[in-house]
């Protein structure tokens, strides 16, 4: 019962910190990176000549948008090599940027591969493997490593904060970064991922 209980927390922590990369821009190049799911899978639907697959990334407003764009595509892909390419890549950019607007985030081109945060790779992986114990087991890792440091931080400077003023400055500096940092986390753990970017977007939270 209790490996459990630490599997599940582990596996709970690993989807909070991943809803922070995501909310925080830290997963860039992720959905609008060539080697992202997005495109892999326009270059999936291309070949197979069908555009079903890629209205999933978009709400149901914006399917009429990528349905002319990839209608467009398909013809420019018939004038030869170049023409495919640019074709190709417009395509890829107005996908991106109609998922990225839905998401609320700025499309700002599309990017190079080899650029994805290495755990959103693993958190790719996880999905394809159809496991996420490794995945989340790291990732809590790293957070109570994370908690631990910015805690001790906190802690160390509050003994001196008194001494003078540039001390106290330090301690308000650590202790900002240590409270922000486990708020966040409990925001997420608490809240729709959209809803506390909309919220924290909205009320401009800071100390």
């Amino acid at each position: 019962m209790r490996n459990l209980l630490k599997s599940k927390t582990a596996m709970a922590t690993g989807a909070l910190i991943l809803a922070n990369f995501a909310l925080a821009g830290n997963a860039a190049a992720h959905c609008d990176g060539l080697d992202g799911p997005v495109i892999i899978e326009a270059r999936s639907a291309l070949e197979k000549k069908d555009v079903t697959p890629l209205l999933k990334w978009v709400p149901e407003a914006s399917e009429h948008t990528i349905k002319e764009s990839f209608a467009r595509t398909l013809q420019e892909r018939t004038k030869g090599k170049a023409a495919q390419d640019a074709a190709d890549r417009k395509l890829f950019e107005t996908l991106v940027r109609v998922h990225r607007e839905s998401e609320g985030a700025p499309f700002t081109g599309i990017k190079p591969a080899g650029q994805i945060a290495p755990v959103v790779m693993e958190a790719d992986a996880a999905l394809a493997k159809k496991d996420v114990d490794h995945l989340a087991k790291h990732v809590a890792e790293q957070v109570e490593k994370s908690v631990h440091e910015k805690f001790e931080k906190a802690a160390h400077s509050k003994e001196s904060a008194d001494q003078s003023v540039a001390k106290g400055r330090e301690f308000v500096s650590n202790y900002v970064q240590y409270v922000h940092f486990v708020e966040g986390l409990n925001n997420m753990a608490t809240q729709p991922p959209a809803h506390h970017a909309a919220e924290t977007k909205k009320s401009g939270h800071a100390h």
